[in-house]
């Protein structure tokens, strides 16, 4: 069957598919979706794009090199993008509006040698065009010699336009009779000659099955006009980076990104969850014994997750809140409802400060209600009772770090899972806790706000719960910058709080691409030189992550009953330690931190009703980006504000958490692609509420590119 032809009988297809799908007629819907995938062979498209680069029948020599660079499927390789493309066409030069690649005819009007640079001037369709060469090879020293005026000859290269002037600089010259157009492409170094690169590459289009061939369902290519997988690659390794190709590019990896997380959440409402019910009184009699009033939002977010909780399908919520706003009471009153229900809760923390933190907090509240509180540390001295008395269901709630999703770890009656700081864990470690339930609620806490765009992504309406409110009385932080010859003033402030009673934190200079112990020199070096300069006579500790877990314990809990006033740390304090008396903090080097760190080192203060100041000691010579940084942290508290910001510097290419498999979005930037988010939302949503038949080539790229990524609960 002819392409075009194939390709009617798809769209005549795809028109009775969606008729089938209207009218639930399950009989035809797969006999229609078998017709299409004999036509569009997106099994085969797939399985030769995820063939092994061997099969190409390649040198060990490139294959090793190949390999090096993480090339090892044909998809891989033809997922190199160009850098650029060099077509030299002729071209009309009064055509040409802008500096490019091209080849030009012409004839010689005229031809000079002076001070080693050699210039010909070409007439071409009557405008002059200038070509320079400068230290001239054998070749073209032979074939400007060769050449006489009124001789025609074309030169191609890039030509530059200067106002009204077109010239080329060291241009490729032949006899009209000799020149061929051609098309060079020009890739990134990888170790292999660009154009030993070219023909592999050339060779793995010629591999491909025969067209036309695709996996993306045809009716989003029709819709948005998407350039088809088999034009794809030929398309980008001869024009390069066309809008269309950039299109297809963008549209794609949200495709299947927002697919995966669809069909997730779509297998995730299948399963039965254990229901959690409260009393309608529940969260007022719960708050007439609290401390402290909540704020509107923490009372909207526990009324949220009590409403999830409630229902039999397993929750998936994200908490998100700024620092200090205070998420883990939320977190803790949900906790309750479980426990009243019967169930046992397990709260699961990146650092021993935070689980430790918790853990106090949960069993102060806990405790009066009559239920049983134990934290599990990897340091724990008792871990085979609290082993049994878990399985036993004796602990009521179990607060630690990675420890808990220890094999060991068994439950009699898990129904409830708070996950704090979830980016700081892999999918496997979510994973393997959710495995110790019955299909257990999972809350997800973050102290990093997703803005608007990502959570359109990421999250349904009602999967996010968000707390903006601080705690009543807490006040505005002030954000001082430094540099370092006035280092002094900001130690004189910290002196200044210190004989207030009040505390003061220290932060070591983060040191790039360092191992541990250098960062904790840095720390050593800067707690020894306070300790003996400008904090000397203060009660001085230093804290950091070599540390033994029970001394690191010690200094936290010596800090918060203020038996301590300045404690050196490194970034092992940026979550998990709270302390309403601390004031000040002192961030040396801060340009070497990250937008997020700095926030969320600067949210240890600004706990309580007391004036806080958070200092930032920089060099004075900062590069663009640190210096973009800085004016961002002192211009705004507002952590989603940060985020926002953060995001900007950053780029956008990572929203999982998931480091280890690289960048989730290449091409989108979501903060300027929204309107096509949006788009290949609704794309997904309608196809799943559809039940639209997902052809095998579309689930096999799937799996290939979201499966490991999402693996704690399976994509398809």
């Amino acid at each position: 069957m002819e392409k075009e032809t194939a390709l009617a009988v798809l769209g005549k297809l795809e028109s009775k598919l969606f008729e089938a799908l209207f009218n639930h007629d399950r009989q035809n819907i797969k006999k229609l979706a078998k017709k299409e995938e004999s036509i569009i062979k997106s099994s085969k498209a797939a399985d030769w794009l995820l063939s092994d680069i061997e099969t190409l029948s390649l040198s060990k020599p490139t294959l090793k090199k190949l390999k090096e660079k993480e090339i090892l499927t044909i998809y891989d390789l033809l997922n190199l993008k160009p850098l650029r493309v060099e077509n030299y066409s002729l071209v009309n030069p009064k055509e040409i509006k802008y500096s490019r690649f091209c080849a030009i005819k012409g004839a010689v009007l005229s031809k000079e040698s002076r001070k080693r640079v050699f210039t010909v001037i070409l007439n071409s369709n009557g405008l002059h065009i200038r070509c320079f060469w400068f230290n001239l090879t054998p070749y073209l020293k032979k074939m400007l010699s060769s050449i006489k005026l009124g001789d025609i000859v074309v030169c191609s290269g890039k030509l530059q336009i200067d106002g009204f002037i077109k010239q080329f600089h060291h241009p490729h010259i032949e006899k009209e009779e000799n020149f061929k157009e051609s098309i060079k492409v020009v890739y990134p170094s990888i170790g292999i000659r660009n154009s030993n690169l070219q023909n592999i590459i050339e060779k793995a289009l010629q591999s491909a099955p025969k067209e036309p061939f695709e996996y993306l369902p045809y009716n989003i290519i029709l819709k948005n006009r998407i350039v088809m997988l088999n034009e794809f690659y030929k398309k980008l390794h001869t024009e390069g980076e066309t809008e269309g190709i950039v299109h297809r590019f963008k549209y794609e990896e949200l495709f299947f990104l927002i697919l995966a997380l669809e069909l997730q959440k779509k297998r995730v409402k299948t399963q039965k969850a254990l229901t959690i019910n409260v009393d309608k009184n529940f969260l007022k009699q719960i708050e007439e014994n609290l401390p402290f009033e909540l704020t509107k939002d923490q009372k909207k977010a526990t009324n949220e997750i009590l409403s999830d909780l409630a229902k039999d399908k397993p929750m998936l919520r994200l908490l998100q809140g700024d620092v200090g706003c205070g998420k883990t009471i939320v977190a803790l009153i949900s906790g309750l409802a479980a426990l009243k229900n019967g169930y046992q809760i397990a709260i699961m923390t990146p650092t021993q400060p935070l689980a430790t933190q918790f853990f106090q907090q949960a069993k102060k509240l806990y405790e009066k209600y009559g239920f049983s509180v134990e934290i599990l540390l990897s340091h724990t001295k008792n871990k085979k009772e609290i082993y049994n008395r878990l399985k036993d269901g004796k602990i009521d709630c179990i607060v630690g770090t990675h420890a808990l999703i220890q094999d060991e770890v068994e439950f009699k009656n898990l129904g409830f899972i708070v996950i704090d700081e979830q980016h700081r864990f892999g999918v496997e470690q979510r994973k393997n806790l959710s495995n110790k339930g019955t299909f257990p609620h999972t809350l997800i806490m973050s102290a990093t706000p997703i803005p608007r765009t990502l959570s359109m992504i990421l999250y349904s309406n009602g999967e996010l719960s968000t707390i903006r409110e601080k705690p009543a009385g807490r006040r505005e932080i002030k954000n001082l910058h430094f540099f370092k010859r006035d280092r002094e003033k900001a130690y004189k402030i910290a002196i200044e709080e210190i004989k207030k009673s009040h505390q003061v934190y220290v932060i070591a200079p983060l040191i790039e691409e360092s191992e541990h112990f250098e960062e904790l020199k840095a720390a050593e070096e800067l707690f020894n030189e306070l300790k003996d300069g400008y904090l000397k006579g203060t009660r001085i500790a230093l804290l950091h992550g070599k540390l033994p877990p029970q001394q690191k314990e010690e200094i936290i809990n010596q800090f918060k009953n203020g038996k301590i006033d300045c404690l050196v740390s490194t970034t092992v304090i940026e979550v998990g330690i709270d302390s309403p008396n601390a004031t000040v903090i002192i961030i040396e080097n801060a340009e070497r931190f990250g937008l997020a760190q700095l926030h969320q080192l600067r949210g240890r203060i600004g706990r309580s009703n007391l004036e806080s100041f958070a200092i930032f000691i920089t060099d004075e010579n900062l590069s663009e980006n640190a210096q973009k940084r800085i004016d961002a942290i002192l211009k705004t508290n507002d952590g989603f504000e940060i985020a926002k910001l953060d995001l900007k510097l950053r780029g956008t290419g990572e929203i999982l958490g998931t480091r280890q498999h690289g960048r989730d979005l290449v091409y989108t930037d979501i903060l300027k692609d929204i309107e096509l988010i949006k788009k290949v939302k609704r794309d997904v949503e309608f196809l799943i509420e559809k039940n639209y038949p997902l052809n095998e080539g579309l689930i096999k790229m799937l799996r290939y590119k979201w499966e490991e990524r999402l693996n704690y609960i399976k994509v398809v």
